[in-house]
């Protein structure tokens, strides 16, 4: 018997690929490593390497990793966990927009969304010094 969640996605008319989608997803879905990965790629407007061809590959992909192979970058990345930590959610609000959810999947969803109507880069989170601190 197929969920509500699985209707909706199938019914949807937004492709689940786009920030819109993804912002759709965030609230429709619980919230996952895979997920964040796609937020990921999303917003940076990268595809992952990933072809998910192994169950190495596919646990990878489960566990927040992106496999980035652009020209003069090539390798692994793992990506905030925007899903499940209001911190990292809260990084991709665009300046001037502000979220009064204490629900990283909503806070994701509002900020997706936002990012997709206009166009605005997400707020640079400083990864680097955090892991320092």
């Amino acid at each position: 018997m197929e969920s509500a969640v699985e209707m909706y996605m199938r019914l949807s008319v937004v492709p689940a690929s786009t920030l819109v989608g993804l912002a759709n997803r965030c609230l429709f879905e619980p919230a996952s490593r895979a997920l964040d990965a796609e937020i990921y790629c999303g917003i940076h407007h990268i595809k992952d390497g990933n072809d998910l061809r192994t169950h190495a590959l596919v646990v990878a992909r489960r566990s927040g990793l992106v496999l980035i192979l652009e020209p003069g970058l090539e390798g692994w990345v793992e990506v905030p966990p925007f899903t499940s930590d209001m911190k990292y959610a809260a990084s991709l609000v665009p300046d001037g927009l502000y979220t009064i959810s204490r629900d990283p999947r909503i806070a994701c969803s509002t900020a997706l969304t936002a990012l997709a109507i206009t166009n605005a880069p997400p707020t640079p989170y400083d990864f680097l010094n955090e892991r320092r601190g």
